[in-house]
């Protein structure tokens, strides 16, 4: 009697678990095996957890790539500018060598025609050799080893909140695919909402001296350097976006201006040396940078503006070239030093 009550319950346990994990492969919302069985959506939320799979799984030929401020762009805007099929590869807070670890993934995977990067500046400020992914990641979805897919196969997260999630977001909400891992419809874009999240330092900090940041962002710019003459079919397009004129500010008054100002010009010069690149630059943009409603903090401007550049790209508007790249850098330096000087005035003022 209890041998056939083990057997059963050694059974019915097995059933269970075949029966999660078989589940779990079907509905795929990390998309860990596959894209989403028709009719579920691309429902792309969790960038940590679904880039990897996308770039791994998905149909596509080109890749946006960046940090949080790219968040918000929508693929569907690349895809009708530049007549593309794009994914994106996000890294929150995203270094130069994170992000170049997402795109050697597409490479490796597909033949891409475009990659879309938005270039920060503190990007190239990152640690050039820092381990990616490493243990902040889940590391099952990453390391291409089908033993450790059993921490998602079983996961009773995966089971009773993301499938049920991607099953509400297909047929219950009206989910846009093209937003994938976008935030802006949840956030506030006002002045009085970016000032808040800035704390202007009372004192200005000398310069960083240059053998402190020179070696670390030349590194940084070795490594796109790299990717770009290792991948003359593909299309670069780098842009720089508009930060607002809160961070220029806390930029000059930390010491930071010409680690900043000196990241922008060494990829310029080293890049641009390319045929297959191509360069925007957003950042002195008045009517933009000025504008704190168009900002939630110092960084993140609102959607609109994603969409502003794409459209301006196509149309080759902003473009940064060989012969006017230092004229744009001489009016950002410009920009700022007016910044620090009218800095009350310019945020007591209504829009510009």
């Amino acid at each position: 009697m209890y041998e056939k009550f083990l057997k059963r319950f050694f059974g019915m346990t097995a059933a269970f678990f075949i029966a999660a994990a078989g589940l779990v492969i079907l509905f795929d919302p990390f998309f860990h095996y596959h894209e989403p069985i028709a009719p579920l959506k691309k429902v792309l939320v969790k960038k940590e957890y679904q880039s990897i799979g996308t770039l791994r799984n998905f149909r596509y030929d080109s890749v946006i790539a960046g940090s949080s401020t790219a968040e918000n762009f929508n693929n569907r805007w690349f895809d009708e500018t530049f007549g593309a099929l794009s994914v994106k590869a996000i890294k929150s807070s995203g270094t130069t060598a994170q992000l170049d670890y997402y795109l050697e993934e597409a490479f490796r995977a597909r033949e891409i025609r475009n990659v879309f990067y938005s270039l920060d500046l503190f990007a190239l400020s990152g640690d050039p050799h820092a381990e990616f992914p490493d243990e902040s990641m889940p590391l099952y979805l990453y390391d291409r080893n089908p033993f450790t897919d059993v921490n998602y196969l079983l996961n009773k997260d995966v089971i009773f909140e993301d499938i049920p999630y991607l099953l509400a977001e297909t047929f219950l909400d009206d989910y846009d695919e093209g937003t994938s891992y976008g935030w802006a419809q949840y956030k506030v874009f006002a002045k009085e909402e970016a000032l808040s999240h800035y704390e202007r330092p009372k004192k200005v900090e000398e310069p960083v001296r240059q053998e402190e940041y020179c070696a670390l962002v030349d590194e940084n710019v070795d490594i796109l350097e790299k990717m770009v003459a290792g991948h003359p079919e593909t299309n670069f397009y780098f842009f720089y976006p508009p930060y607002s004129m809160l961070w220029w500010d806390n930029m000059a008054r930390s010491g930071m201006l010409e680690q900043s100002m000196y990241a922008a010009r060494a990829s310029m010069e080293r890049l641009l040396s390319y045929g297959n690149v191509r360069m925007y630059y957003f950042q002195n943009e008045e009517d933009i940078l000025l504008n704190l409603d168009l900002y939630m903090d110092p960084v993140h401007f609102s959607d609109d503006i994603n969409h502003y550049m794409v459209e301006e790209m196509g149309k080759d508007h902003y473009r940064i070239t060989r012969e006017n790249y230092e004229k744009e850098l001489e009016k950002m330096e410009n920009i700022v030093e007016r910044i620090e000087t009218d800095y009350d005035r310019l945020t007591s003022a209504s829009s510009v």
